[in-house]
């Protein structure tokens, strides 16, 4: 499988435990390199407003694509993962990436 920075994935990622979620969760992909990605988790606002206050947390302004919703990235969730477990991803919005601008902002948070 194929990464570039900005992407949208979809999928489980090992938590730092090991363990994979017990669900599919969304994932921004903030930096590829040859044997593994970096990626923040990424969740939709609606009925989580009151998370947006909370300073690790910050709302894409530019969210399509590649994500259908108002959606907003965990800072503090940043994971590596290794290309072993890639296949455990797919590609949102047909391999179309986060505004550039909006990329370089959020990177800039991390």
């Amino acid at each position: 499988m194929y990464f570039m920075e900005g992407h949208g994935a979809h999928g489980r990622v090992r938590f730092k435990d090991g363990a994979f979620p017990a669900y599919d969760r969304t994932y921004l992909v903030v930096f590829v390199a040859a044997d593994y990605i970096e990626v923040l988790n990424v969740s939709s606002v609606k009925g989580k407003e009151r998370k947006l206050a909370f300073p690790t947390n910050e709302r894409l302004r530019i969210y399509k694509p590649p994500f259908m919703k108002p959606s907003f990235v965990k800072l503090d969730s940043l994971t590596r993962v290794s290309k072993a477990d890639w296949h455990n991803l797919v590609v949102l919005s047909r391999g179309r990436t986060l505004d550039n601008g909006e990329l370089a902002r959020i990177k800039g948070m991390i």
